[in-house]
């Protein structure tokens, strides 16, 4: 196995591994060429949608989907946080890459991951991957992959969005904010833009609610402005991530972060009656989130079967990374952050199936290529998954790389290794103090909801081997990795194996972490 993960090691440096092969055949390009359709959920877990297990909770749209289409049961998010998990959707590359980082940290230490990676001058992303290629490219929804300094935000939370200097305040920080991503990412159309959370957003705090029906707009407006050539439409919504988007249905559903619309938009199923069918179903009233989620699924179906479009269109479902354990696995490379809710739909292309083969979200950008028939020189980290979704293989990879904060990991059909690595400034003192650092590199005196909790997201809580430098766990005997084996004398080989493994993943990266480069 190593030995075959040492032929793909150049992968991850040579352009000539990024133009994919067209595995569907000569069929999905010419005059028919797909039209992919990207939908990533914020902060949703397995919980959120009945086909993932959920019990509480109304999604026939999602359900269906996801029956009808391949569901990913072994799908990894490599950095699972929102921005870092962004980055490897619109690059598809691992965060380490980002310039962000390059800039920030000296390639002679760890770098550290968290919502620093954002998209810079000269980053080329997935929209300009399509150029000269024939494709429109579209976003709408909550981008999170850009520095707040960059406009202009002088908004207070005590401000009347209805005081026209303030309005224009708040649509002046919009426009410019949506000019700037625009130019970095080089999508053909943008609109209805989160550019970061609600609460960082700089907006009064009457104006910090959520408006799927907004971003869906958006999205229906690009489908009918292009359905007559091939199209790719990046839809990322801000739920069912904070603030509690229960009370945002309740809200104003003129709200924006524009500002104030002169009209609701109509264009999916009302939330009052998302609240009457949860209601109705004898669910509790936070069902009615994920149903409005669901409902703009129903409504993109609906705008693709007016424009006769539904049999050519892909459609791929994921969430940027898990909030599983009541978020505790978050910005961590626990089960709970990484294994995430995630399928492709692709009527009479994909048979309904459930894959247990491991996928990387890095898979994600190489497998819309491939479909598309678009070919890139910019270096890619993942493979393209329709091998795997067609039956030609069972087998995708045999490892995926994970990283996050101070840690890096890698996960197989069964193991999984955690490393935790310091920077030379507290790396001894970590040494000489265990369980004095979290995995961010923080004391309980440095910031305060890391002191109040030891843990940003009580990971701890859950995992009795948060605070060891290594970590070794039994994905099949112990799937909620409560037991660390690193130090057990009977796993030492697979130990050796694991940490050969996450070496050749680090060795291309940039910056070194610790003995691994």
């Amino acid at each position: 196995m190593l030995k075959h993960l040492a032929l793909l090691t150049p992968c991850f440096a040579l352009s000539a591994c990024s133009s994919p092969p067209n595995a569907m055949g000569s069929d999905t390009i010419g005059t028919q060429r797909p039209n992919v359709i990207m939908i990533y959920t914020d902060d949703m877990n397995f919980k959120d949608a009945a086909v993932f297990g959920g019990k509480e909770v109304m999604t026939p749209t999602i359900d269906r989907l996801a029956n009808e289409g391949a569901r990913l049961d072994r799908y990894y998010v490599s950095s699972p946080v929102c921005t870092p998990s962004r980055y490897n959707l619109l690059t598809g590359r691992y965060a380490s890459y980002s310039s962000t980082l390059l800039e920030r940290y000296p390639t002679s230490e760890p770098a550290f991951l968290r919502w620093n990676t954002h998209i810079e001058e000269g980053e080329n992303t997935i929209a300009e991957m399509f150029q000269n290629s024939g494709y429109v490219t579209g976003f709408v929804g909550k981008y999170h992959n850009f520095e707040n300094e960059a406009i202009q935000l002088h908004n207070e939370l005590d401000d009347d969005p209805r005081d026209p200097e303030v309005a224009a305040r708040i649509a002046k920080n919009y426009q410019d904010m949506k000019s700037i991503i625009q130019q970095l990412t080089g999508f053909d159309y943008m609109e209805s833009l989160y550019y970061n959370n609600l609460h960082a957003m700089a907006l009064p705090a009457e104006m910090q609610q959520h408006n799927q029906e907004w971003v869906t707009q958006s999205a229906l407006e690009f489908i009918d402005q292009n359905h007559g050539k091939p199209f790719y439409l990046y839809m990322a919504t801000t739920t069912p991530h904070g603030p509690p988007p229960v009370a945002s249905m309740k809200s104003d559903p003129r709200i924006t972060p524009a500002g104030f619309l002169d009209q609701a938009p109509q264009v999916q199923a009302s939330r009052d009656s998302a609240f009457i069918r949860v209601k109705q179903a004898g669910l509790p009233e936070s069902a009615a989130v994920m149903l409005w989620i669901d409902d703009a699924i129903q409504a993109l179906l609906d705008k693709l079967e007016h424009h006769d479009l539904l049999d050519n269109t892909m459609i791929i479902f994921a969430s940027d990374h898990s909030g599983k354990n009541g978020g505790r696995g978050k910005m961590t490379n626990y089960e709970g952050g990484v294994n995430t809710p995630a399928f492709v739909w692709w009527p009479k292309k994909i048979s309904p199936q459930q894959v247990d083969g491991l996928v990387s979200s890095v898979d994600i950008v190489p497998t819309i290529l491939d479909a598309t028939g678009v070919s890139t020189e910019q270096p890619l980290d993942g493979q393209s998954m329709l091998p795997l979704l067609t039956g030609q293989t069972d087998q995708l990879r045999d490892d995926a790389y994970l990283e996050i904060t101070y840690t890096r990991g890698v996960v197989t059909d069964r193991w999984k290794y955690i490393a935790v690595r310091f920077p030379s400034d507290i790396r001894d003192d970590a040494r000489q103090n265990p369980g004095k650092y979290n995995q961010e590199g923080l004391t309980q005196t440095t910031d305060a909801l890391a002191g109040t909790l030891r843990s940003r997201y009580r990971a701890h809580e859950l995992h009795p081997g948060y605070f060891d430098f290594d970590q070794l766990y039994d994905l099949q005997n112990d799937p909620d990795e409560r037991h660390n084996l690193a130090n057990d004398p009977a796993y030492a080989d697979v130990l050796a194996e694991m940490k050969a493994r996450l070496k050749q993943h680090v060795a291309p990266l940039p910056h070194a972490f610790g003995e691994f480069k």
